[in-house]
């Protein structure tokens, strides 16, 4: 089981971001806990308060809805951790998620594969609520290079995991800051290009998204939870900052150009050692 060390992952040491679904079974007791982000938990409540803007629930997904929560507050209950039964008159995965740091979404088989029926996100990478609503996987995927290739292999891996078990991946980057709600990467980047050299030390900051994938055993939907790992660059050792700086380094011109890392190239110059 991970531990609270600071950073708690560090997908870094594998090499640069690949666009691949690099699913691994994990421990199922390891699934939601320990939950390394538990101090960001009061801003994601100010967040949550703000239904509209943080959840979403298709009229078809209400008891797959259901099942997904009593499935999470069982697991949670069992390490430990008080959850509270669901209040009538709200949606249940948007109660959950006062509990946990991870952003929920609830992928339900339809005609077309795999779609978002359900959604709770307080801190997306980039992207937003109403552009996940509903969508399929092949939808979700398009801006990704190779996203279709990408969608047909996830929606393969949503079709045969068994329920009881628990899949886990890795995305990483870097960041201009410390906010954790970025749907929209422009005011980062716009940061990053005013940001002097010398300011990178404290500016830089990895984000870590830490993804789940969870089959429930009635509805055959799929709970993916989503964990944003924010660390400032600063408080790397010398060794984790030589292992992400070789990483940075060595991304191909697709996946900088994918996540735009230009705009932070003075920055990294200037924090990380070069290979």
């Amino acid at each position: 089981m991970v531990g609270l060390a600071r950073p708690p992952y560090t997908p870094w040491r594998d090499g640069p971001p690949r666009f691949a679904v690099s699913l691994k079974p994990i421990d199922p007791g390891a699934w939601l806990i320990p939950d390394t982000e538990a101090a960001s938990l009061p801003e994601r409540r100010r967040l949550l308060a703000n239904r509209t803007l943080a959840s979403f629930e298709s009229a078809g997904a209400v008891a797959a809805t259901g099942e997904a929560v009593g499935l999470a507050a069982t697991h949670l209950r069992d390490t430990g951790f008080d959850v509270p039964e669901p209040e009538a008159g709200a949606p249940a995965l948007w109660q959950l998620a006062h509990h946990v740091s991870d952003d929920l979404v609830l992928m339900m088989p339809d005609d077309d594969g795999w779609r978002v029926g359900a959604a709770v996100l307080t801190s997306p990478t980039f992207f937003s609520l109403p552009h996940a609503a509903g969508k399929t996987l092949a939808e979700l995927h398009a801006p990704v290079p190779g996203g279709d290739r990408l969608a047909a292999r996830i929606a393969r891996v949503f079709d045969h995991v068994r329920p009881g078990q628990v899949l886990e991946r890795f995305n990483w980057t870097l960041q201009a800051g410390n906010e954790r709600f970025t749907p929209d990467g422009a005011p980062l980047r716009a940061r990053a290009l005013a940001a002097a050299p010398e300011e990178a030390a404290n500016l830089l900051h990895v984000r870590v998204e830490r993804q789940t994938i969870a089959k429930l055993p009635d509805s055959g939907a799929v709970l993916f939870t989503i964990r944003i790992c924010l660390d400032p660059l600063a408080a790397l050792d010398p060794k984790e900052k030589a292992a992400l700086g070789a990483a940075w380094h060595a991304a191909d011109g697709v996946a900088r150009g994918y996540k735009k890392w230009a705009v932070l190239d003075h920055l990294v110059a200037a924090a990380l050692p070069t290979p």
